[in-house]
């Protein structure tokens, strides 16, 4: 059913998981009404942000990210949508992701019967610890492209040395 309605890919790794991957359709489908569990195993909290190319048609197609099934309360904005066709649009960012403060809520997704769709979403979920490095691996690399494009090549040594040394640890 969920790989006919909407959410359709997550991808866990065992045990402590350090971050999750969770994704619709692309594009997603009319008419969805699908609750799934996000969880980050061995942590009390996570980060969520959406891939920049994250669209939906606004107000009509949105995710909710409740505490449980129960659909009592929520974290952060009740429906987060947008994008579409240039529209207003409220999506987490990896500069700016949502923090919720459990290692696990329930994702829901709804489409609308008849709106258009668009590319829909790919959210990544992970603890403050993983975000911390993935900020900084990508601060590394701007700074090793910026390096290598004026010459400096023994920064560009010691960057790629740091690089490998950070992947092994």
């Amino acid at each position: 059913a969920l790989l006919e309605r909407g959410i359709i890919n997550m991808v866990y790794t065992p045990d402590e998981a350090e971050h999750v991957v969770m994704e619709s359709d692309h594009p997603y489908k009319n008419r969805a009404n699908d609750m799934k569990p996000l969880e980050l195993p061995g942590h009390e909290s996570m980060l969520v942000w959406f891939d920049p190319q994250t669209k939906t048609e606004q107000n009509w197609d949105y995710l909710t990210f409740w505490h449980d099934e129960g659909k009592a309360a929520h974290y952060g904005e009740k429906m987060y949508s947008g994008g579409r066709n240039g529209s207003s649009k409220n999506w987490p960012t990896f500069d700016n992701p949502l923090h919720i403060p459990a290692g696990k809520c329930t994702v829901g997704f709804v489409s609308s019967r008849y709106s258009g769709n668009d590319w829909g979403w790919r959210l990544t979920a992970a603890s403050a610890s993983e975000h911390a490095k993935q900020r900084t691996s990508t601060a590394v690399k701007a700074v090793l492209g910026l390096a290598k494009e004026k010459g400096h090549t023994a920064c560009v040594a010691l960057l790629e040395e740091a690089m490998n040394k950070a992947h092994e640890e």
